[in-house]
């Protein structure tokens, strides 16, 4: 079975703060807020793919966000193709050698985003 060919578009990126009901107690802080950015990856072939991240804390979706919508911009016109839009991504947000640590996650959500695109398009093995 041939997968067919899809073209990186657009991200979507949300915020949502979800309320703990029994909260995480650990010995540097007791947390009952769980962020998460809730990650769709549009195709010009209008193939959807999902992910999520989960920042530490509230304040980091501030940035992280907008560093998403900005690989959203730097990817769009290409192929989906997970490795390479994770090396991709991986590369854009390292300054010389230094590496911006919080961000490490983003890449790895554009490529599990694209590889949710991928199973969900035509002639993928598991599409349905």
């Amino acid at each position: 079975m041939q997968l067919v060919p899809l073209t990186f578009k657009s991200i979507t990126a949300r915020a949502v703060v979800l309320k703990l009901k029994r909260p995480v107690v650990a010995r540097i802080a007791t947390i009952t807020d769980w962020p998460l950015i809730l990650i769709d990856l549009f195709t010009e072939e209008g193939v959807v793919g999902r992910s999520y991240l989960e920042p530490y804390t509230i304040k980091t979706m501030r940035y992280l966000i907008p560093a998403l919508q900005d690989f959203g911009a730097m990817l769009k016109g290409r192929r989906v193709a997970p490795v390479e839009l994770y090396d991709l991504a991986r590369k854009e947000h390292r300054i010389g050698d230094l590496r911006i640590i919080r961000l490490s996650d983003s890449p790895a959500t554009i490529r599990t985003s694209a590889e949710a695109t991928w199973k969900t398009s035509p002639g993928s093995p598991i599409f349905r």
